[in-house]
Formats: structure tokens, sequence, C-alpha cells
């Protein structure tokens, strides 16, 4: 779930703050945090902090023009590549929308008219694809039949986003999906392709349908990694075949 939005001045002084969780936040001790904390960040290495990580929950950032920055907190069990795209599409709106309030060193709360609706819109609307019960229906029926197979265990059709629409397994194999997708996107700034890993005499694979949807799927034990593949290209082929363009 998502906490909080913010935009902040590189000094840390909040400009503005949208509440969208359960967790309160001190606003002067968050201040003086990301003053700190950006302040180190630039004099050590003269880079921005753009993720970290704080017990339970992660920070994403976005720089706008020289002094602002966008912040927002979120639970680690949520897609980090959803939550930063989100995070973009909001630098990109307030960077069209309030082009003079950015340039203002002096720049306050006041200046950002209608700013309310805009974060409420954007975060508050978390599911990206939304599956009709016929195709959803579908959808299952060819990962049953996938699953059914001795050599596939495990199988879950999630967005290109990483929010899961169907599982078929433990949640680990989710959990691991959703990690293998946002290593690829932290450290190569791209969403995740293709991948096959091997674990203990397994293979979890993950396969791109389209621009919107991926399917990962979990071997068995001493499966053949040819046999695995067209297993799962072949489901995959499937159901992007079945989704509407």
């Amino acid at each position: 779930m998502i906490q909080h939005f913010l935009i902040l001045k590189r000094t840390g002084a909040p400009i503005y703050r949208k509440t969208l969780g359960q967790i309160e936040v001190d606003e002067t001790i968050l201040s003086g945090f990301f003053s700190a904390f950006f302040s180190l960040a630039q004099n050590l290495f003269s880079a921005d902090v753009r993720d970290i990580e704080l017990g339970p929950f992660r920070m994403l950032f976005e720089v706008i023009g020289e002094e602002l920055i966008l912040t927002v907190l979120f639970d680690k069990s949520d897609s980090t590549i959803h939550i930063h795209q989100k995070l973009i599409e909001a630098r990109n709106i307030i960077q069209q929308r309030y082009k003079e309030c950015i340039r203002n060193p002096q720049c306050r709360s006041e200046d950002f008219t209608g700013i309310e609706e805009i974060i409420q819109d954007l975060f508050l609307n978390t599911q990206t694809i939304v599956l009709s019960q016929d195709l959803k229906q579908k959808y299952l029926k060819i990962i049953d039949e996938l699953c059914s197979r001795n050599e596939i265990l495990e199988c879950a059709l999630v967005t290109i986003e990483g929010i899961p629409l169907i599982m078929k397994g433990k949640k680990e194999f989710v959990d691991l999906l959703m990690n293998q997708m946002e290593a690829f996107w932290k450290f190569k700034g791209l969403l995740l392709d293709q991948i096959i890993l091997s674990y203990q005499k397994r293979y979890a694979l993950f396969y791109r349908l389209n621009d919107d949807l991926i399917l990962g799927a979990f071997s068995r034990t001493d499966t053949h990694i040819g046999i695995a593949t067209t297993l799962v290209e072949v489901a995959a082929k499937k159901i992007a075949k079945l989704y509407p363009r």
C-alpha cells in the first residue's frame, strides 16, 4: 500500500504531503532526515538518492528542476516497478503544469493548486489492467492445463508493472517473480523481457507475452529446460492470442 506522497525541497523542507495510508509521519523528523540524507549523497557521491528501504517500507525519489524532489513511501510488498511508473507520471504532470512554481526557489504549497486531485487520481488507481470474468476464466483454464503437466509446478500471470492477476501456487514463487522483475528494472532501467533461472535442479521461467503481461512458471525437479521452455511458450502464446488489443 502507498503510504505517503511528498514534494520536498533539497533542504528536506516539505512543500506538499498527501497521506494515502495508515502510517503517520512526523514532518519535523522527516525534514531533518531528508536534509541530512540528500546532503550526504551530494557531498560524498555528487548524486541523487533514487531509492531506500526503511524496515517494512521503501521510498522512491524523482528530482524536479534544481530544488524539488518527489518522494513516495510504500510497503515493500508493493510492486516497485508499478509505483515507480506512477511517480514518473506524477513528475511529468507536475513539470508541465507547474513550470513557474518549479523555477521559483520560494515556492509554497499554495502554488500547487489542483495537486491534490492529480495525486489522488494517480496513486489511488492501483489496478492497471482489469480482466473480464470471461477472459479470466479462459486464462485460468490455460494456466490450469500448464500446471497439470508433470513438468510444471507453479504459475503466475502478472502485469508488466508487477501486479499479480492470476496465481497458481505458493506466494513465495510470486515473490520470486516480483523480485526478479524489480531487480531487472533497478539495474537496467528496463522492464523484464525474458529470464530463465536455475535453482536446485529446477527452472524459474519468466516469459513476456506482450507490452502488458508476463507469465511466470516454476518447473518440477529434473525437468529438462527445453521441455519447460516449450510448455511455457505454448501457454504464453495462447494467453497472448486471447488478450484484447
